[in-house]
């Protein structure tokens, strides 16, 4: 496969997630008025159309970077497979199976536990292992998202069961958030 085509290649996704963001953008909802007659553009409403503008900036970001990558690679030809090397497949595996468990436990443990959990650990994956970048790490982004989710754009997240309702209803009041 030359370096042209490879880079075609992998042009592919991030065009395919620009042209997906953009044609479901125009289809979130089915009267587009009824957005617009919403005095919050950023609740519930508004909230899918800012998430596919922010993929479809990320996949222009990406088309970038891949036609920089391009034009360097035509510069400076290299091997192909020198790319790949050291790609972590388990890794990746650990990753997947992490966001697969991430799923299951949200309903019983809530969003707050999971997800500082999920960070934590995805943190420890990659390389993340001093331990103050970690809570730093855990600790904002955590308390960010809830900030996004529940505050701005209103979204009932699961709180998860028994002590964790409890312990997630806590959490909210002391950041103010209830």
């Amino acid at each position: 496969m030359t370096p042209l085509s490879h880079g075609l290649r992998r042009l592919a996704t991030p065009a395919a997630l620009l042209f997906g963001s953009l044609l479901l953008s125009q289809h979130v909802v089915r009267d587009s008025t009824m957005i617009a007659s919403l005095p919050d553009p950023v609740g519930p409403a508004g909230w899918p159309r800012l998430m596919l503008g922010a993929v479809g900036l990320c996949a222009v970001i990406w088309i970038g970077k891949e036609i920089l990558a391009l034009w360097r690679a035509a510069h400076r030809p290299k091997p192909v497979d020198e790319e790949y090397e050291g790609y972590a497949h388990g890794r990746a595996l650990i990753g997947l199976g992490l966001v697969v468990l991430y799923g299951a436990a949200l309903p019983q443990v809530g969003f707050p536990v999971a997800t500082a959990a999920f960070v934590a650990l995805w943190c420890l994956i990659g390389g993340i292992r001093r331990p103050l970048t970690l809570a730093l790490v855990t600790g904002i982004g955590c308390v960010t998202l809830l900030y996004v989710f529940v505050l701005l754009a209103q979204m009932p997240l699961s709180r998860g069961q028994g002590v964790f309702d409890g312990f997630t209803v806590a959490l909210y009041r002391l950041l103010g958030i209830y």
